[in-house]
């Protein structure tokens, strides 16, 4: 699973939109919604920060405050809005404004309802990355083997069907609606602590 995937996923679980439904005070749909919306925006801009020299080791100590072994569910109820506010400052930059309030209107909420859930996120948003981004282990290579493994298994179906697949597909179908899955961002973050 993408970075970009795993962390919409462990943001949008019951638990996750439960502690945001009861800080905001909106449906978890909504919430579920915003954050679809946001995390993809929001790798995006970090993988065009980092890209720099600058950049990275500007987000390398922002991620090494943000280590947090918590589930996310406890991070989202305790997280300083405050910071996160600062977070999706530096991440956005001069958009972030136009960052908030297009995410409220894509998730039908108001501007600072938008706000509040981007800024509750943003921490734990950091632990995430920072916890992907550690070197690899035994155990995590093993691990990322064996979920690679099974994810081909599940979409080869059969053997011509998966030589297909993997074989004869159009370039063009690699990103067809030029989305980000945090391969680049993680890339950059690794070569960096070497």
């Amino acid at each position: 699973m993408d970075l970009v995937s795993t962390i919409v996923k462990s943001l949008t679980s019951n638990s996750s939109l439960g502690a945001l439904a009861g800080k905001v005070g909106v449906d978890a749909d909504q919430i579920e919604k915003a954050i679809a919306s946001a995390v993809p925006s929001l790798i995006g801009s970090m993988t065009k920060n980092a890209s720099t020299t600058a950049g990275a080791k500007s987000l390398m100590g922002a991620l090494s405050q943000h280590e947090d072994d918590r589930d996310v569910s406890s991070q989202l109820k305790d997280a300083d809005e405050e910071d996160g506010g600062k977070i999706i400052g530096k991440i956005m930059g001069d958009d972030k404004d136009d960052f908030i309030s297009s995410i409220a209107k894509k998730a039908g909420i108001n501007v600072g309802q938008s706000n509040q859930i981007l800024s509750s996120i943003a921490p734990s948003l950091l632990s995430t990355i920072s916890s992907a981004a550690k070197p690899d282990t035994e155990e995590s290579i093993a691990k990322a083997a064996a979920e690679r493994e099974k994810a081909a298994k599940e979409d080869s179906g059969s053997f011509l069907g998966g030589f297909f697949k993997k074989f004869m597909k159009d370039e063009d179908d690699k990103d067809p609606k030029g989305s980000v899955d945090g391969t680049d961002l993680l890339d950059i973050l690794k070569k960096t602590m070497l």
